[in-house]
């Protein structure tokens, strides 16, 4: 009997930590109302955590929530400091002291340590801690993707300054004032549309060839291939006027043919006629408007057989206009000559020169393009040697016959050079700011937005930045409320459990669950 006694007592409890109150309270160990009977208990503690504690050694320890055995401690400290002295009846003397000693003394009382604790055992494993642990990781994430999201904004930056830089370079600008640094552009027109002239002018070999091989083809001896280019190579880049008529235009002072427009001033002299004066002529004319000289032309009769049933209306005696003519005087508008160049329509455009023009222009690169393609055909059919059928036909020219390919691959790079130097990005842009004030206003918006873009982008850094450090803070805060919510839940588990064994005479007492993976 004795020995089944003794190995019942070796049998462990085993109780789960979310059901502890309901187990205590089950079994009778704590009251079922004990949660009610504390208020004397609560106001304690709420006093004691408000009050000011006399003795510094032990005010770390009093924060809220304050559990039975944080209570015993305190206790201790103050009786063994000069604050825990009793007078002859065995009470306090300190009131603070006195508050500890009733707090200690309600937790005993029926057993409500247990149940608080218990309680605090609870509240730690089912919310406080998974909550600190969700916080911290959620701080911990939130920091991480900050700290990638900054590098790549930064990545982003150097990004969009390399294409910036890539851009100016391509229209040939440093970016430091775009606007006005692309209107300045267009003063580099001249220079490289001459440029382009003399590069045309080193053609002559390229369209020889071209020409002698499509006459001989097309057996028509009078064939003219690009005509355009043989034109600017002989004479340059001359005007549009020029290339139509085969003449020279005159080069006459814009200021031959501008007519000066005087506004006239009119006043009245003191008989109220009109006085017409200008800067030029400062005599007045004098133009008497009186109506006391004035001939009226007598109205030509209208026969019209249209009643409209009304009686004859009597409109009172005729109007006498007067039989004198006005006499307003000669008009003088000055005695010089005023020549009045009107300009014809289009002939703005035939001032132009060929390259500036954009028909003549499109016209020279499209003629560009057929040499380039003629050119490349020839490398290639020599290439594969089909040079020996040409020269088995009858009268073939000597100068196709005696081309080598080393020969068509040097006039093929003659003629891309101007077609590159016409048909590149910058000289596109050029054309366009040029011709529009809108496309500099585009282009200028196109290359801002790049800037616009690394603006963006060190907001975001910065964004990145205070996310950073509103993670690491909230890291900072909860990381020593979990540290401390974790050792207390064991501390308390221990002490329950060892109470509990007590009650149990020495039966081990395991408390189970999520407690025991903190």
């Amino acid at each position: 009997m004795t020995e089944s006694i003794n190995k019942e007592l070796l049998i462990p409890i085993d109780i789960k930590d979310v059901k502890l109150v309901d187990w205590l309270v089950d079994r009778s160990i704590v009251n079922r109302l004990w949660n009610e009977e504390c208020a004397e208990l609560r106001d304690l503690l709420k006093q004691v955590t408000e009050e000011e504690c006399p003795l510094v050694d032990i005010a770390g320890e009093i924060v809220s929530p304050i559990h039975y055995h944080n209570s015993v401690k305190i206790l201790q400290a103050l009786e063994e400091s000069p604050f825990g002295s009793k007078n002859l009846i065995g009470q306090y003397t300190h009131e603070y002291t006195a508050k500890w000693a009733r707090i200690v003394k309600l937790f005993q009382k029926d057993s409500t340590f247990l149940a608080d604790s218990a309680k605090h055992i609870i509240q730690n494993v089912k919310y406080d801690i998974p909550l600190f642990k969700k916080q911290i990781a959620r701080a911990t994430q939130i920091k991480q993707d900050s700290i990638k999201k900054q590098a790549d904004c930064t990545n982003n930056i150097s990004k969009y300054q390399i294409k910036y830089r890539e851009k100016c370079a391509d229209i040939g600008i440093v970016g430091d004032h775009v606007r006005s640094e692309l209107k300045n552009l267009v003063g580099e027109i001249p220079g490289r549309m001459s440029d382009i002239a003399a590069d045309i002018g080193n053609l002559q070999t390229a369209l020889s060839y071209y020409q002698v091989f499509a006459r001989f083809l097309i057996k028509n001896p009078e064939l003219e291939v690009c005509p355009l280019l043989f034109f600017v190579l002989q004479h340059g880049n001359v005007t549009v006027s020029q290339w139509e008529t085969g003449t020279v235009p005159s080069q006459e002072s814009d200021s031959d043919s501008s007519v000066e427009i005087i506004e006239p001033i009119e006043t009245h002299d003191k008989n109220g006629c009109v006085v017409v004066s200008n800067e030029a002529n400062d005599s007045p004319v004098s133009m008497d408007v009186s109506t006391d000289n004035v001939v009226a032309e007598p109205a030509a009769e209208l026969d019209c057989d249209i009643d409209f049933g009304i009686d004859t209306i009597d409109f009172g005696a005729d109007i006498d206009f007067g039989d004198d003519i006005i006499d307003c005087g000669e008009i003088d508008f000055g005695g010089d000559d005023i020549e009045i160049n009107v300009l014809e329509a289009g002939e703005d455009q035939k001032n132009e020169l060929l390259l500036d023009n954009t028909t003549t222009r499109n016209k020279i690169i499209d003629e560009l393009y057929e040499l380039s393609a003629f050119l490349s055909s020839r490398q290639d059919e020599l290439s594969r040697h089909s040079e020996t059928i040409l020269s088995e036909i009858p009268d073939c020219p000597p100068e196709i016959q005696t081309t080598q390919i080393e020969n068509v691959e040097k006039m093929l790079s003659v003629v891309d050079l101007p077609l590159n130097k016409l048909t590149n990005e910058k000289m596109r842009h050029l054309l366009l700011l040029k011709s529009s004030e809108k496309y500099i206003d585009r282009l200028t918006d196109s290359m801002h937005s790049q800037l616009r873009l690394c603006d963006k982008m060190e907001d975001s850094i910065e964004d990145m930045k205070q996310r950073i450090r509103d993670a690491e803070k909230t890291y900072e805060e909860v990381e020593p409320k979990l540290q401390r919510a974790i050792e207390t839940t064991k501390s308390l588990k221990s002490c329950v459990e060892t109470e509990l064994s007590k009650k149990y005479k020495g039966r081990p007492v395991r408390i189970m669950g999520d407690i025991n993976t903190l």
